[in-house]
């Protein structure tokens, strides 16, 4: 009999094709940022909510790693399964400057890498083939390539770096080991202790650590790769990241019209939408983010993006997620389109009993989780600008004269 075909039976076709096919020649790429490999991942451990710190879920990494060095160009980490959001937002994360959170007794830690990618290497998966996927690649000059399906030997450098960061979770409390063979009678959920924030914290510094390690197949560390083959000047840069983030963002076609957008049952309206109406714009490309609907992205014929926020300002911002379970349960009970004012009735309802149940319900909690973790309008904090109270005990403080005026009598 055919040993290929009986291995094919016994352990199947990912087992017989790695020990019967022939895998000649290896991915030679010498430059950084030529050829950049993309994937995701269910991480192998069980996280915790924030506020009562109960056990949630397991989250998705979606990673991406430059070939030539082995530089962990970008990371985006969610509870939220791999959709075009993840893609673009890890993305996002490989063309900026990368800042890592880390404890008062480390020094500042170096993650060099950003730049645009010449390539990407990335499998069939759904995600990868929307059109707004494809169509952001393109209006950014990068080239798609997609490996052949089942063979995943064609992204051999993404595929081993997820097995060295799962095998580095394994040590961290809460894990699920890889198989429940090797997690044995270890209660994953019951010794969980990390949150999502904690455990991204916990990733980058993992980074850190393998980006100083040598590796086997470069016979150096990576960051002495990225260093040695020119990686800070590699590639293109981004200039207007807000505008790189955008454009991989899910998008729909919406008409516009005298009342503005109308995007999943809620109205959006800007000032210059009035002249694009009068030359007649007619059906426009509205991009979104699923996490904060509060505004989404109109692009005009030209090019041009004009961001859009509610017409009425009053609303709260809310998440698509929210939105589709509003809208199903309307439908299930009344049938028929939902009105704008419905819509946010509805949500304001269950947000307040997710409040009241997130004690006691997963989906509430993780829900929870989903909140705190949306794009924030507050700026970031600036201790340089703030103003603080200043010792004036300590002698050894400089002092300054002071012109003090009461009336025409002068003071010093």
């Amino acid at each position: 009999m055919d040993q290929r075909e009986v291995l094919r039976k016994r352990k199947g076709a990912k087992v017989a094709r790695q020990v019967f096919e022939a895998r000649a020649g290896r991915l030679g790429v010498e430059r950084p940022l030529a050829v950049v490999q993309i994937d995701h991942t269910l991480a192998d451990i069980i996280l915790v909510d924030q506020v009562e710190r109960k056990p949630l879920a397991r989250p998705w990494l979606t990673l991406a790693i430059d070939v030539a060095t082995r530089i962990v160009l970008g990371i985006y980490v969610s509870f939220d399964a791999p959709s075009v959001l993840s893609i673009g937002l890890c993305l996002d994360h490989c063309v900026r400057q990368k800042s890592i959170r880390t404890p008062e007794a480390l020094d500042e830690l170096y993650w060099p890498a950003a730049g645009i990618p010449q390539a990407i290497h990335v499998d069939n998966g759904r995600d990868f083939r929307s059109d707004a996927f494809q169509s952001a690649c393109k209006e950014w000059g990068i080239k798609v390539e997609y490996r052949p399906p089942g063979r995943v030997h064609f992204g051999g450098h993404i595929e081993r770096l997820i097995g060295t960061t799962m095998g580095a979770v394994h040590v961290l409390p809460g894990t699920t080991q890889s198989s429940p063979k090797d997690k044995g009678e270890y209660d994953s959920a019951g010794k969980a202790a990390m949150t999502l924030n904690e455990f991204e914290d916990w990733i980058h510094l993992e980074i850190c650590r393998y980006h100083n390690t040598r590796h086997s197949g470069l016979g150096r560390a990576p960051l002495a790769a990225w260093a040695d083959l020119g990686g800070d000047d590699a590639g293109r840069q981004v200039i207007d990241t807000e505008a790189f983030r955008i454009s991989f963002l899910p998008s729909e076609r919406r008409q516009l019209g005298r009342t503005g957008i109308n995007l999943f049952s809620v109205g959006y309206w800007n000032d210059a939408f009035g002249p694009m109406i009068g030359r007649g714009a007619g059906r426009v490309t509205v991009k979104y983010d699923p996490r904060d609907m509060s505004q989404v992205w109109v692009i005009t014929e030209d090019g041009r993006t004009v961001a859009a926020r509610y017409k009425d300002l009053s609303r709260p911002r809310i998440s698509l997620w929210e939105s589709r379970r509003a809208r199903a349960i309307y439908h299930e009970r009344h049938g028929g389109s939902i009105s704008e004012a419905m819509l946010f009735r509805i949500i304001e309802e269950q947000r307040r009993i997710a409040h009241a149940a997130r004690q006691q319900t997963l989906s509430a909690r993780l829900e929870g989780e989903r909140q705190a973790r949306l794009p924030s309008d507050k700026p970031k904090r600036d201790p340089s600008r703030e103003m603080f109270a200043i010792d004036t005990s300590n002698p050894d403080l400089p002092t300054y004269p002071i012109d003090d005026f009461d009336g025409l009598r002068r003071k010093t």
